[in-house]
């Protein structure tokens, strides 16, 4: 997969590129029941990344990226499926702890689903 990234700002032979996000999913009629549109209108338009600077490159240049299909595959698995095996997993240790107390339980689901979805969106690059 291929996508083209506009350089922003250059510093210390590191540039910072942003892309934006599904441009698609505005003007698709689904995109209230969607996934990745509901994540895009959640999370913003645009995302911005560092990676090491390319010679010749300077602000205002668009540079294309290729991902490799594995690479893309296991971004999208900690993007969708770690933040639902960790509500399971809450959940599960919640029955463990308070079998007969279902508040608990969701609870315990919640706070695993949040806390994969902090865990992804700071410690993962």
């Amino acid at each position: 997969m291929k996508e083209k990234f506009e350089v922003i700002e250059i510093e210390n032979q590191t540039m910072v590129l942003k892309v934006n996000r599904s441009g698609g999913c505005h003007s698709c009629s689904a995109n209230a029941g969607c996934g990745t549109g509901i994540l895009a209108s959640t999370f913003g338009h645009a995302t911005t990344f560092s990676k090491p600077l390319e010679a010749g490159v300077v602000v205002g240049d668009f540079v294309t990226m290729q991902i490799s299909s594995a690479e893309l595959f296991y971004r999208a698995f900690q993007l969708y499926i770690l933040p639902l095996l960790a509500l399971f997993i809450g959940a599960l240790i919640g029955v463990k702890l308070f079998p007969l107390n279902e508040l608990w339980q969701i609870g315990f689901g919640l706070v695993g689903f949040v806390g994969a979805l902090l865990f992804t969106k700071y410690f993962l690059k």
